[in-house]
C-alpha cells in the first residue's frame, strides 16, 4: 500500500515536469498516471476497507464514502479501457478512429521507440547502460528496466487488432514506466542524500523486482500459442452469450 501510495505522486511530478519543460507531447505520460493513479488508489482504499473488516463500511471510518467516491476515476477523463488502448497503440499509425489501424511490420517497433521517448522524459538514456546516470545504489534495479528497452521483445508479434493482448502490451509499459520514475526519484533521493533515500531506494527495489516478473510475463503471454487459444477460446464464449442473450450452460440440477 505505500508503494502505490509513493508512485501515482511520482508520476505526477514527472508530468508536471514536462510540462514546465514545455514538452510538447505528453499524452502518453499523463494516460498512464491516469490510469496508474486511479487504480492505485482504488486498491488501497478497497484494502484499508478489507483491514478494517465491517467497521469499513461505517460513517465513523470516513473509508466507506472514499471509496464510492472513488470509483468514477476509472470512468472519467477517458475509461482506462480506452486509454489502455491508447497506451498500447501510440506509435502506431491511426486514422479516423482505433479500428483503422494501418497495420505495418514495424508497428511494436514504433511503440517501442515511443517507449524509449518516454524513458528520456524521466531521466534515463536509451542506450544499454545506465552506469553513471543512476545511483550506484539502484544498478540492480536500473537493470531489470534497461532489459525491456530492447526492441526484439516487441517485434515477434502484432497484437494490433486484438483488445487482450493490447491490454498485456499496455499493462507492461505502465510498468516499465513507473518503473522508470521510481528509480529516477530514488536516484535523486540518494544523490542528495535525503533523509529518507534508503527507503525510497527500499520501495524502488521492491516494485521494480515485481513489475520485472510482471512484464515479463506479460509479454510472454502475448506471444504465447497458450494464450492465443484461450483468447480464441474467450471470443466463442463471448459470441455464444451474445448470440444466446444471456448465460448458455443449463443449471446442473435441470431446472
Amino acid at each position: 500500500l505505500v508503494v502505490l501510495q509513493q508512485f501515482p505522486a511520482s508520476m505526477a511530478y514527472v508530468v508536471s515536469a514536462n510540462m514546465d519543460m514545455k514538452v510538447p507531447d505528453y499524452k502518453l505520460e499523463a494516460s498512464i498516471s491516469k490510469i496508474f493513479a486511479s487504480e492505485a488508489a482504488w486498491y488501497v482504499t478497497d484494502e484499508c476497507i478489507q483491514v478494517l473488516g465491517g467497521m469499513g463500511y461505517m460513517k465513523e471510518t470516513g473509508v466507506e464514502r472514499v471509496l464510492r467516491d472513488l470509483r468514477i476515476f476509472r470512468i472519467f477523463e477517458g475509461t482506462n479501457d480506452i486509454l489502455r488502448l491508447f497506451v498500447a497503440l501510440t506509435g502506431i499509425e491511426v486514422r479516423g478512429s482505433l479500428c483503422s489501424v494501418v497495420l505495418n511490420p514495424f508497428v511494436l517497433s514504433l511503440f517501442c521507440s515511443s517507449l524509449f521517448s518516454l524513458c528520456s522524459k524521466v531521466g534515463i538514456p536509451t542506450g544499454l547502460s545506465l552506469e553513471g546516470i543512476v545511483h550506484p545504489g539502484l544498478d540492480n534495479s536500473a537493470y531489470l528496466v534497461r532489459e525491456f528497452f530492447l526492441k526484439d521483445l516487441f517485434l515477434r508479434a502484432q497484437p494490433c487488432n486484438q483488445q487482450f493482448h493490447l491490454k498485456r502490451v499496455a499493462d507492461a509499459a505502465i510498468d516499465i514506466y513507473a518503473m522508470a520514475v521510481v528509480i529516477s526519484r530514488a536516484s535523486r533521493s540518494l544523490s542528495l542524500g535525503q533523509p529518507t533515500a534508503e527507503h525510497e531506494k527500499l520501495l524502488c527495489q521492491t516494485w521494480s523486482h515485481e513489475a520485472f516478473e510482471r512484464v515479463r510475463e506479460n509479454l510472454r503471454a502475448v506471444k504465447s500459442s497458450t494464450w492465443n487459444q484461450s483468447f480464441a477460446d474467450m471470443k466463442l464464449i463471448s459470441n455464444a452469450v451474445v448470440q444466446n442473450k444471456g448465460i448458455l450452460a443449463t443449471h446442473p440440477l435441470g431446472f
